[in-house]
């Protein structure tokens, strides 16, 4: 107690040097705190927009379909198999889909683009695919009856290209599972801009009755989109979905024995591997980014603690004359330091914390980086807007970092105090 109240007052003996030495401290853990929020905002952002539409966050396909997805590589997804996924914990839906290329246009002009084929209520309940419509409407639940033209909805940057809108009609030529080149009259009913630039600029999606028709797949789907309950666990609900159901686990090795139809499911981080490693890539940087602020932090403390340890030299050694040990004098200076980190920690964590909190609620303005509106990264859209992610490790990390690096800063200029000869160290002498 007296050794706290010994630091107390020698750091308001100096108070510009002490405030200047906490405000370092402060602006050092509250910008980790921003950083680090936004890091984990921006990261937040790319996997809902690389996966919110088309990968969502597990998938089942046959073995040979995740080796080379062709058109003919299909199963069967009966009522059975559709029924044990929704009965895993943490599953929310599903949707079947089928996926071909072709050839989409018109007179004038024409695009390759992917056509996906879904169940339009399944589809709309898996993926946020229906609030990224900006015209018209989404495919209705019961196709039209022959001879009037099938539903397509186009991604925006496709319906761009071919410089159509809601209402034109567009011929479709594709390859269908049985060798034959299937072809189709369709109405653009709607465009969607979903933040995703594979599905915008190049998907066209119409119903799943129609793209088995064309494709000559009666009955039988690519994939199964399943959408759960936490993306962070995503490997754990494909895990369970697994067990629960018989299908292997992940993608078959090269040389595997794993028959070509067997069913297998892959979470999504094994369909977008590169996302993935970016990600570990980014959170396994942090340390560079602890390691450089904080050392200009370790700098200011260490300077701080070393001029007040070489101005009050004759003080330490009047203390250590009428009896203070170098053990306690050793003490009263590393407390002066913990207080320092301690106060500074705590006032950055709060600032930082707040100006964090302020863009989780009203995000961040991006057009601060860039003169756009919107821009795209790996394949994502980003909003003007950033909503950060703000955690509470994200706030008690920095501080414990923090003190534990002006516990080491304060370590020399106790240890050189603590050591001190006091007749010299009065008279002047040294």
């Amino acid at each position: 107690m007296i050794a706290v109240k010994l630091g107390v007052r020698n750091l308001l003996r100096n108070r510009w040097r002490s405030g200047l030495t906490l405000s370092a401290i402060a602006v050092s853990v509250g910008l980790m705190v921003w950083t680090l929020a936004f890091y984990e905002g921006w990261l937040s952002q790319m996997v809902q927009g690389a996966t919110a539409v088309e990968t969502v966050q597990v998938q089942i396909h046959t073995a040979e379909y995740v080796e080379t997805p062709r058109v003919y590589n299909s199963f069967v997804a009966d009522a059975d198999l559709l029924n044990a996924v929704r009965s895993v914990p943490g599953v929310v839906s599903l949707s079947p889909r089928v996926k071909a290329h072709g050839l989409l246009g018109n007179e004038a002009r024409s695009q390759v683009a992917r056509f996906m084929g879904v169940d339009p209520a399944m589809e709309a309940s898996t993926t946020p695919v229906v609030n990224g419509l900006v015209a018209g409407r989404w495919i209705a639940q019961t196709p039209p009856e022959y001879p009037v033209p099938r539903e397509v909805v186009l991604g925006q940057g496709l319906a761009q290209q071919l410089r159509v809108d809601v209402g034109a009609e567009l011929v479709a030529f594709l390859e269908a599972a049985d060798g034959s080149l299937g072809n189709e009259l369709f109405e653009v009913v709607g465009v969607v801009r979903t933040g995703n630039m594979q599905v915008d600029r190049m998907t066209a999606y119409i119903h799943l009755e129609d793209a088995r028709f064309v494709t000559a797949l009666e009955g039988q789907v690519h994939e199964l989109a399943i959408h759960t309950a936490d993306l962070s666990q995503a490997r754990v609900t494909a895990a369970a979905i697994a067990d629960s159901t018989g299908l292997r686990l992940g993608a078959p090795a090269e040389g595997s024995s794993i028959v070509g139809d067997a069913l297998v499911v892959q979470p999504w981080q094994e369909i977008l591997p590169s996302i993935d490693q970016m990600i570990i890539l980014f959170k396994r940087s942090y340390w560079i980014m602890y390691l450089l602020v904080y050392l200009v932090a370790a700098v200011g403390v260490l300077n701080t603690q070393q001029m007040s340890a070489l101005e009050r030299r004759r003080e330490f050694g009047v203390m250590m004359a009428i009896g203070m040990r170098p053990r306690r004098m050793f003490r009263t200076l590393e407390v002066e330091t913990i207080i320092l980190g301690v106060l500074g920690g705590l006032i950055g964590a709060v600032v930082g914390g707040l100006l964090a909190w302020r863009h989780t609620t009203r995000g961040f303005d991006l057009t601060l980086f860039t003169d756009e509106a919107s821009f795209s990264f790996m394949s994502v859209s980003f909003s003007e807007r950033l909503y950060f992610v703000l955690q509470p490790s994200m706030i008690v990390q920095p501080i414990v970092i923090m003190l534990l690096v002006a516990i080491v800063c304060g370590l020399i200029p106790a240890w050189k105090a603590a050591r001190i000869d006091p007749a010299p160290t009065i008279s002047g002498r040294i």
